[in-house]
């Protein structure tokens, strides 16, 4: 992504109302990891967005089969814009998870969080040419960013860059930021990603049947548990706190698995998208 989710994130991290603070989630379980809680509330279980899961196992094909490939065999064309939505506040995450949250100071804060990386998420869409009302984008936005979570691919000061650190000496590090520079995700490279998602949702009976609400609830379940995840990263770069760092790290490796049914290690971002 564009620098503008990095200053953003970045500076949330570092002020006195991080989230992980207690002052803002109020709930030692959200406290002590955000994501997670995330996680618990059973998102991935609602109907509509189980289908776009089960889609996305699917079209992996064979052991290297790449996602692009069956995208665009399965919609040659998309004439329907079926991952574009009609934005509504009625309609938002935070309307859904409120009666969840019986604790006022606690509903208050996630609330605070959910704006948060809400319009981090608007402003990355604007900055980078995304259309933020778009399914399709809200999952490339999980998944470029997750990926750059678990690989340490996020750009930040060298002086507190987690792949630097590992480096022997002076020339052992310059070697290892030349190596992330190479691996660091290009724009074509994202939009790859989305023009993948575009397609392949588009093709899923489910994602067409959905309404307006739905899409822009499941595009908003993206969007905040990858900025909640993504403001653990950055606290923890700014505290130099690898506990925090490998939380973040697994929150990513989670996401990603769930979404794409295969490990990790088999997940790659190129020049054609996601490949697995």
């Amino acid at each position: 992504m564009k620098k503008i989710l990095l200053a953003l994130i970045f500076a949330m991290a570092c002020s006195a109302s991080s989230v992980s603070a207690q002052s803002i989630m109020g709930s030692p379980t959200v406290t002590m990891n955000p994501t997670q809680w995330l996680l618990n509330q059973n998102y991935y279980s609602m109907s509509y967005f189980n289908g776009m899961l089960s889609n996305s196992r699917r079209v992996k094909g064979s052991n290297r089969g790449r996602v692009a490939s069956s995208a665009k065999s399965a919609a040659p064309k998309v004439e329907v814009n079926y991952t574009a939505f009609k934005e509504n506040p009625n309609n938002s995450l935070m309307k859904l998870v409120a009666p969840k949250i019986a604790d006022e100071r606690q509903r208050l804060g996630i609330e605070k969080l959910f704006d948060f990386a809400l319009n981090t998420y608007k402003d990355t869409a604007k900055k980078d040419g995304f259309p933020a009302n778009d399914l399709a984008y809200a999952f490339e936005y999980f998944v470029v960013n997750n990926y750059n979570i678990y690989h340490d691919l996020v750009e930040v000061p060298y002086e507190k860059d987690p792949r630097a650190k590992r480096g022997k000496d002076g020339f052992d590090r310059i070697a290892i930021m030349g190596e992330k520079k190479v691996l660091m995700i290009k724009p074509f490279q994202e939009t790859a990603v989305y023009e993948q998602f575009k397609a392949v949702l588009a093709a899923n009976a489910n994602v067409q049947k959905m309404t307006d609400a739905q899409k822009q609830q499941a595009a908003e379940v993206c969007a905040v548990m990858l900025g909640v995840n993504f403001a653990v990263y950055m606290q923890g770069i700014n505290n130099e706190d690898e506990k925090m760092l490998e939380q973040a790290r697994q929150s990513a490796k989670q996401g990603l698995e769930k979404l794409f049914g295969v490990s990790i290690e088999k997940i790659k971002i190129g020049n054609d998208g996601v490949e697995f």
